[in-house]
């Protein structure tokens, strides 16, 4: 965070009110006309708490790994190892495990792994841990786990990660090592600004996805 980031957030957004009430406030007195601009409001309300959530689990037997931190390679991209051995693993364990259509629609993520109980641990201690009383305080990272186990679903099972609108990354302890996924997402739009939103991506990846082809 620079000076410079500072000086930009307070130009553009220091007049905003920091309670919310007040930022209600703020936004609706932007209306020429409230009423008749705001009178959706509660209709839409309604709607959007009605939306229901459909829920996606699975288990990956496999130990948790995550991904090394993105590397610049000689012409200047960034790449991250294994990324790709991911996908790969990924598109086959989707082809042969889940019978889902792509999620496409705003997301919830949860992500509980669980790494190998270390031998050294007495047995107390290693029954205490598999009941999740005793939880691992070593690398991997909780956030890193997360973002592996995320990217590897783009574009196979998730249209794209910027659909996660919320995530639980959590670590364990198991005789068993896995990861558990969890997704919860809506059974429609939330809203047409992030439907026209997530429709203009894909009219775009239909156009690159023609444009390899052609030029293959």
């Amino acid at each position: 965070m620079t000076k410079k980031d500072i000086q930009e957030y307070e130009d553009k957004y220091g007049e905003v009110p920091t309670d919310r009430d007040e930022r209600l406030e703020y936004i609706m007195s932007k209306a020429k006309d409230r009423s008749r601009t705001f009178s959706p409001v509660k209709k839409e309300m309604e709607r959007i708490r009605k939306i229901k959530w459909k829920t996606l689990k699975y288990t990956v037997y496999l130990v948790p790994k995550a991904s090394p931190r993105p590397r610049r390679s000689m012409n200047g991209h960034f790449y991250v190892n294994g990324a790709a051995d991911n996908k790969r693993f990924f598109k086959n364990f989707y082809k042969e495990t889940l019978d889902v259509p792509i999620i496409d629609t705003p997301c919830k993520f949860y992500c509980d792994s669980y790494l190998p109980t270390p031998n050294d641990m007495s047995l107390v201690n290693q029954f205490l841990a598999e009941i999740g009383l005793i939880r691992p305080i070593k690398k991997p990272d909780f956030d890193n786990l997360a973002k592996t186990y995320s990217d590897m679903t783009q574009g196979v099972l998730l249209f794209d990660d910027a659909l996660i609108i919320e995530g639980i990354s959590r670590k364990w302890y198991s005789a068993k090592p896995r990861i558990e996924i969890t997704f919860k997402y809506m059974e429609e739009f939330d809203s047409d600004y992030n439907k026209k939103r997530i429709s203009k991506a894909v009219r775009h990846n239909l156009c690159e996805e023609k444009e390899t082809k052609d030029g293959n």
